[in-house]
């Protein structure tokens, strides 16, 4: 029997068709990840265009990553109400209390380099004591600062003896501020530059101006969590120490010059003062109608609170977390980022921590908080500024927003953003 032959020009068109195909297939399934991305984006950006409507917050910018890039970046609003500057993805605003974030990843360089280990008290890195009168025997380790467990907290108001630890860096009539706020500048200019040492100095020295013994809780270090702007300053503090450097150099070193973050940085003058938006604070404690112009001021505490970015700079940052949290980082190594984001809530690393003193279901990292459902996040809140970042490991998708005025309408923001990062998970 012969055997059953297949026609050649039959063969050639099945191979036209393969060939065909093997383009027009991922072409086509590349249009319907276009098409679902655009359909996002839109709905997106019109339910924040309501939110703008209702909301008296000037402008802000959003910004939705996952571990291949950017898949959402838009500014809302303007930088600047006088002259109808449009906020956008390039406007540098301040972040709050986000900057801590980097100081994590500044600490757990140093432990990368060998040159810091996380149980290490502080008192053996410092050239001065820093101890908590009402456990003076117990010894306050970098792992207590940058998990908040520290027992130093924010308590003392440097007001309360004539000075200040935040400095305007433009002066301003506080007259042309709103009256209830105008307090605030006049404590702000009873400042002046100092360094990050003499901050931590000032709080933390029996003899300090700032000094008080209510700067600690009765509470053995490691045993409770409490948020606290100063153990952190003291983290960056360490950071200069061992490294020899300034924090603001150490940074750009190492975090922003390689994540490209050319329009981030600490202080205005290293900034291109046509991408600053401007502060803004309600024309009303009680029934604001609107906003009124701030000055713009410098944190003696600045690596905690005072980095100054875009969404464009920031969403760098986040996609970098998100690829260390699975190894793949450029600023750190694996084994780095591993611990950076180890949970710390548990009795290898914080054995006497009271679990009461943490929200239910959360946990801490390095200056990191993660939520029940795994994702690791920080909250920002400023005169003149609201922020958040945040991550979820499992999905490699994340999320940034900030705004120039300090709103609680701000978390109709986070709500909406959160809720299409979701959506936006799958789609590569």
């Amino acid at each position: 029997m012969n055997p059953i032959r297949t026609p050649i020009n039959f063969l050639m068109r099945l191979l036209v068709f393969l060939i065909l195909t093997s383009y027009v297939v991922p072409i086509f399934a590349q249009e319907k990840v276009a098409a679902s991305r655009s359909s996002l984006a839109y709905s997106l950006t019109k339910d924040l265009d309501n939110f703008r409507g209702m909301s008296l917050i000037p402008g802000f910018a959003v910004s939705i990553v996952n571990e291949k890039g950017v898949r959402y970046l838009k500014g809302f609003g303007v930088a600047d109400k006088a002259k109808d500057v449009e906020f956008t993805p390039l406007t540098i605003n301040d972040v709050a209390s986000v900057s801590k974030t980097f100081v994590a990843v500044a600490i757990m360089k140093l432990v990368e380099q060998g040159q810091l280990k996380l149980d290490a008290p502080v008192n053996s890195l410092l050239p001065y004591k820093i101890t908590n009168p009402h456990y003076p025997d117990s010894a306050i380790t970098v792992r207590h600062l940058v998990t908040h467990t520290s027992s130093i907290i924010d308590s003392f108001e440097p007001y309360s003896v004539g000075e200040a630890d935040v400095v305007l860096e433009n002066e301003k009539d506080p007259t042309k501020v709103p009256a209830y706020i105008q307090p605030n500048v006049e404590w702000h200019k009873m400042s002046r530059k100092i360094t990050l040492d003499e901050n931590i100095r000032k709080y933390t020295q029996p003899g300090g101006k700032w000094y008080s013994k209510d700067t600690f809780l009765r509470k053995e270090p490691g045993t409770h969590f409490q948020y606290s702007n100063l153990a952190a300053s003291i983290a960056a503090r360490i950071v200069e120490r061992r490294s020899g450097m300034s924090f603001i150099d150490f940074t750009k070193k190492y975090l922003f010059a390689p994540l490209g973050m050319k329009d981030t940085a600490w202080n205005l003058a290293d900034l291109d003062p046509t991408r600053l938006s401007m502060l803004y604070v309600q024309n009303d404690d009680k029934k604001p109608t609107g906003v009124a112009e701030y000055p713009r001021y410098f944190m003696t505490n600045y690596p905690v609170s005072g980095l100054k970015t875009n969404a464009t700079d920031l969403g760098k940052f986040l996609i970098e977390m998100i690829r260390g949290s699975h190894g793949a980082g450029i600023i750190l190594n694996k084994q780095t980022y591993k611990s950076l984001f180890e949970p710390q809530r548990n009795a290898r690393y914080l054995p006497k921590l009271d679990p009461k003193s943490i929200p239910p279901g959360e946990d801490i990292s390095v200056l990191w908080s993660i939520s029940k459902d795994g994702t690791y996040y920080h909250l920002g809140g400023n005169i003149g500024v609201s922020a958040f970042v945040h991550f979820n490991p499992k999905t490699k998708t994340g999320s940034l927003a900030f705004c120039n005025l300090r709103d609680d309408s701000f978390a109709g923001v986070q709500t909406l953003v959160y809720r299409y990062e979701n959506q936006f998970t799958g789609i590569k």
